[in-house]
């Protein structure tokens, strides 16, 4: 009897993990990617690893091909500008290698495909658009341009990052909520390197997060009111780094250079309903959230995975299943619902500038550098989403 395929649309690294995933399983899976073969690689941006996606990149082998590429971050310090309070987590104190890493996404995603390169269990198309998706009984159909020749599958996974291919499914709804907040991203340098040390500096005009990329450089992430980041982007650089100066302070001394500017508006999405069979959504195509806890990406890994396991673990026939699906998302629903509610009280808490509550936050926030078992949960869910 043929092996059953498995369709995945979107080859960024939440599906080409899961498809490697699967071949460690002996299943063939098929990417189906709208952007041309090897445009990833030049994508800059800066992912931030937990643990616990580590350990899933070291299962996979690949974590070796991307060892000179990566940057380990050893400790993170946390602010409040015009406040006394900070706290200090370290990798040591908890006995990890490190608290997390950071990566481009383009050394990520070009490791990724090397490897499924190798395997005769994983085919990508890319350029591939999809058109049309039907739900059906016992299988799922996919139709790229042309309805001549529709792919077939028992599951369709749907790992496109949150592309539009979610508005032809039919019975699937997400709920979308803007936190009317724009997140602007680029690297800069500063007087002092950053030495594995990742900063997250609350302030009036938003949460800044600095994360180590390499040995001179920072990859900055500085989210806030909507009005306020475009301002700040349509600043020339040398009034843009004074302004990052003004509101981070002296603790890598002042910024001398930065790359070019990506803003982006940010948006809460979760699934408010899915089809009963054949489809799973997985990633940012299943949850997106604000970036200010740096879970969203590490979320899609621990879909990927808990999704593979349970596949590996169930027999060829109940995978696609009504009770397989319900079973996916009834596995996944306490940790994604408790991490959107973590990160979105992170933006609530540290978002509102009253004087009062900026006083008792800078006081948490040394009584928190002192009361290690909330540091201890700070730790895991950032290594683990637990």
């Amino acid at each position: 009897m043929k092996k059953p395929e498995y369709l995945i649309v979107g080859a960024g690294p939440v599906g080409l993990i899961f498809s490697l995933l699967l071949a460690k399983q002996n299943k063939n899976s098929h990417l189906l990617e709208l952007r041309k073969k090897n445009d990833a690689g030049s994508d800059n941006r800066a992912l931030a690893l937990s643990y616990g996606t580590k350990l899933v990149l070291e299962n996979l082998g690949i974590w070796t091909l991307l060892e000179k590429k990566i940057t380990p971050i050893q400790s993170i310090h946390t602010s409040q500008k015009n406040s006394f309070g900070r706290t200090l987590l370290s990798a040591e104190e908890y006995n990890l290698p490190a608290l997390g890493y950071v990566v481009s996404y383009g050394d990520l995603s070009k490791a990724l495909e090397e490897e499924i390169n190798q395997s005769s269990l994983v085919k990508i198309s890319y350029e591939f658009e999809v058109s049309a998706i039907e739900n059906k009984e016992d299988k799922s159909i996919l139709y790229g341009r042309t309805k001549n020749s529709p792919l077939e599958t028992p599951l369709l996974i749907l790992a496109d990052g949150g592309k539009n291919n979610t508005d032809l499914i039919q019975n699937l709804k997400r709920k979308e909520t803007s936190y009317n907040h724009t997140a602007l991203v680029t690297k800069v340098t500063s007087e002092i390197p950053p030495k594995s040390v990742a900063y997250e500096r609350f302030t009036s005009m938003g949460p800044i997060a600095l994360l180590p990329n390499g040995p001179k450089e920072f990859s900055l992430v500085w989210t806030g009111k909507d009005s306020d980041i475009q301002a700040l982007a349509k600043t020339k650089k040398n009034v843009f780094l004074e302004k990052l100066h003004e509101h981070f302070g002296d603790r890598v001394g002042r910024f001398i250079d930065c790359e070019k500017f990506i803003t982006f508006p940010l948006r809460k999405i979760v699934l408010a309903d899915f089809p009963k069979s054949h489809i799973v959504v997985i990633g940012n195509s299943a949850q997106t959230m604000h970036p200010v806890a740096g879970q969203g990406f590490n979320t899609g890994i621990r879909d990927a995975h808990a999704l593979s396991k349970l596949m590996n673990e169930s027999e060829s026939a109940y995978v696609g299943s009504e009770s397989f699906v319900n079973q996916y998302y009834t596995s996944r629903k306490s940790e994604t619902k408790k991490t959107l509610f973590f990160t979105d009280s992170l933006v609530n808490i540290f978002s509102n500038d009253l004087v009062g509550l900026s006083i008792t936050r800078g006081f948490g926030l040394s009584l928190l550098d002192n009361f290690r078992p909330i540091k201890k949960f700070l730790v895991s869910k950032m290594s683990f989403g637990k």
